[in-house]
């Protein structure tokens, strides 16, 4: 029975994930803790599930991405993505999950007042790379990866294909190096490898599918709306359901 709820709120959190472009973890996350799997699984399915789904993804927009940016911050991830492993090891679950959920909720709050207002003059140098960094903090301890730099384009105002190839790109990279990490740290759980990720991937990639045929339509001040909601609601359920 879980492994069908699991798989259920896999598949919504995908199509979530394909229209905002980075939704999936935030949704899935809260959703499998609540049905009861244990952090480390959660992570290690959320990572392996999210690289695959954004492959296409990143093929298929991959004309609209910034390639600095993304290097940037792919870069910036990987000592957060060792610092977030460690975290995982050695921090009790509860305590990782109630600080991801209020510190994704204030940020969420913070940039919801900006939707509106014009694109900022200049980027601060290196915002990318420092969001990158607490991305893959995050992602190593949570599999909240996507946090951190969808505030930065959200703050960039990107447009929703330039967003969609970034963060693509962004979890294709990250997650692999996630992965990695993770095994050699012997912190990978390899329940959520087989039979999980096997079962839930068709219906992951299908959510995917439909998520970004839809999400390019939508309207540009709605899209970041929609972003920072999911963002907000998600970070409270993981906090709650800690």
């Amino acid at each position: 029975m879980d492994l069908l709820l699991g798989g259920i709120a896999v598949t919504a959190a995908s199509f979530l994930g394909g229209v905002t472009g980075f939704g999936y973890s935030l949704v899935a996350t809260p959703l499998l803790l609540l049905i009861g799997y244990p952090l480390r699984f959660v992570v290690t399915a959320n990572l392996s599930l999210a690289l695959v789904t954004r492959v296409s993804v990143a093929v298929r927009f991959y004309r609209s991405a910034s390639p600095r940016r993304v290097a940037l911050l792919v870069g910036g991830a990987i000592p957060g993505l060792w610092l977030g492993v460690e975290i995982l090891r050695t921090v009790d679950p509860t305590d990782i999950k109630i600080a991801a959920g209020i510190v994704t909720m204030v940020c969420a709050g913070l940039l919801a007042r900006s939707v509106n207002a014009p694109p900022p003059r200049r980027t601060i140098p290196g915002a990318a790379a420092v969001a990158g960094f607490f991305g893959g903090f995050l992602g190593a301890s949570t599999s909240l990866n996507g946090v951190a730099p969808v505030l930065l384009l959200a703050r960039d105002k990107a447009s929703p294909r330039s967003f969609l190839a970034d963060l693509a790109m962004y979890f294709v990279g990250a997650n692999a190096i996630g992965l990695a990490i993770l095994a050699a740290r012997h912190t990978i759980d390899t329940d959520a490898l087989s039979p999980a990720f096997l079962v839930w991937l068709p219906g992951s990639l299908a959510g995917n599918w439909l998520g970004t045929t839809l999400g390019p339509r939508l309207p540009e001040v709605a899209f970041r709306r929609l972003t920072l909601g999911i963002v907000f609601v998600a970070g409270g359920v993981t906090a709650i359901t800690a």
